[in-house]
Parts: structure tokens; sequence; C-alpha cells
């Protein structure tokens, strides 16, 4: 899991998390590249899974950001990148302050 500090693809520094659910932690992270604010979510990895189940889970995230990048409307954040970190996808979003 990450953690505040790490850089992520050496790109993205993580500072804060914004929040955690069942499948993944959305990070706050700033892109040293383009010098922006952006969201990510890092894919959680349970160790009670069986290799079957994790790549199971890697793929739904995969099949998330494909549906995600193929959206374009003003009430759904924009989908930036996705990277490999430690053999797992995190999804790179635009950043949207504001409360849950």
């Amino acid at each position: 899991m990450a953690s505040h500090g790490d850089l992520i693809a050496g790109r993205y520094r993580i500072t804060t998390p914004l929040g955690r659910g069942g499948m993944g932690t959305v990070w706050r992270a700033n892109d040293e590249l383009l010098g922006r604010s952006v969201a990510m979510k890092e894919l959680h990895v349970d160790e009670g899974l069986s290799p079957a189940e994790a790549e199971s889970r890697r793929e739904r995230t995969m099949r998330e950001a494909r549906s995600v990048a193929q959206v374009r409307h003003p009430g759904v954040l924009v989908l930036h990148d996705v990277v490999q970190h430690d053999a797992q996808p995190w999804l790179v979003m635009e950043l949207i302050d504001g409360s849950s």
C-alpha cells in the first residue's frame, strides 16, 4: 500500500488519502512532470486472493479505466492516465476539490 511521499511511475508524488472503498484507495498526488494536482486510485491487493482472483480484480480496474476514458461530460471526471506500480494498475484522474 502506498504512503505519503511515495513516487508512483516516476512522476506522481502521493500526498494525502482522499477516500477508501472496497476496491482501492484514492489519493491526492502531485504530477511532478506537468506541475498539477491529480487524484490517483490505488487498487487494493488482498493477500487472501488467489492469483486468478487478483488478475480478475486488475482486469476490472482496466475495464473501469477504459469506460471512464470514453465518457465526455462536464459532470464526469477526466481520466488522465493509467500507470503500473508494483505490478498493480493505478488510475490517474482529474482532481475535483469538494466534499464526498
